[in-house]
């Protein structure tokens, strides 16, 4: 079970596929920004598939969203989905 230090529960999982993304939104990116990563240092397709499904399957997320940019783009969404 995931929760927080007041103990509410968390089952939904937002997953942010790129740090290029052009939106900005306040829940995830500081009103200052952030220096976008070098590629290699990103995670893979197959990474982010593991650590989805093992939030799934030992930490009770029941729900997964993506976000990422608008359009949301990436190579292997397709696979990640």
């Amino acid at each position: 079970m995931l929760s927080d230090s007041y103990g509410r529960v968390a089952t939904d999982l937002r997953v942010s596929l790129t740090d290029r993304c052009n939106l900005r939104c306040t829940y995830c990116m500081p009103p200052e920004g952030l220096d976008w990563l070098p590629a290699p240092e990103l995670l893979t397709d197959d990474e982010v598939v593991r650590l989805i499904r093992i939030g799934v399957t030992l930490l009770g997320i029941r729900e997964v969203r993506f976000t990422g940019g608008e359009p949301l783009l990436r190579r292997g969404l397709p696979g990640i989905v």
